[in-house]
């Protein structure tokens, strides 16, 4: 998804649905997976003052790039921080530390999506919302024709010619691509041990939905 799209509505459509919004505004600590060039990190950041935002991305350069983004309109932004690492071994002092954990548009794109996801399930407090934004797929082909007509063509496309490249470069690799879709992808997340798993559609997002669920509260 476009930057564009994120300034638009990150903050005011989006972040209602996760039901994080509050809680952001008292102080809550906060992780992006595959923050990429750190826009959202930033802009929450900005913000929610009181809470704590870090981004994590495998890409050193995207790090990097995401450093150099935490100057917003002169203002410098230091309840955030950007770390370089791998998404299926985050940090070990992380566990049952972040209140929110994100991943937009990209948990398709790894090799191993299960073990990420279970990553980000130990790094949530107990409680702790994790949400997804996916690619609205229904796991069947024939079905994304049917609901999708021709866009599902395009995003097969994308998917084959770009996606699955990228999450296929290890032997164990799940390749699940951008159209994995709702089933296989509520499957992962439940065996990842989240529970309150839902989907909820994202009109503004039109081509996308929210995945939203909890790590069970001890």
């Amino acid at each position: 998804m476009s930057n564009a799209k994120y300034e638009a509505h990150l903050i005011e459509k989006l972040l209602p649905l996760t039901g994080m919004t509050e809680k952001l505004s008292f102080g809550a600590v906060a992780l992006d997976v595959g923050c990429g060039s750190g826009l959202r990190v930033c802009r929450l950041a900005e913000h929610f003052p009181s809470s704590n935002f870090t981004g994590v991305d495998v890409s050193l350069d995207a790090v990097l790039s995401a450093t150099q983004a935490m100057s917003l309109e002169g203002k410098a932004v230091h309840n955030a921080a950007f770390i370089q690492r791998d998404l299926c071994h985050l940090d070990k002092s992380w566990t049952d530390k972040f209140d929110w954990v994100s991943i937009f548009d990209g948990c398709h794109d790894e090799e191993r999506p299960d073990l990420v996801l279970k990553e980000i399930h130990r790094v949530l407090k107990p409680g702790g919302v994790f949400t997804m934004i996916e690619i609205n797929g229904t796991s069947n082909s024939f079905t994304d024709k049917q609901e999708i007509g021709l866009l599902s063509a395009y995003l097969y496309g994308v998917s084959i010619f770009h996606c699955l490249p990228v999450g296929s470069n290890s032997k164990d690799a799940l390749c699940v691509g951008a159209m994995w879709g709702k089933e296989r992808a509520v499957e992962l997340l439940k065996n990842a041990g989240f529970v309150d798993v839902q989907v909820i559609p994202t009109p503004f997002f039109a081509i996308n939905v929210l995945y939203l669920c909890k790590k069970a509260s001890q």
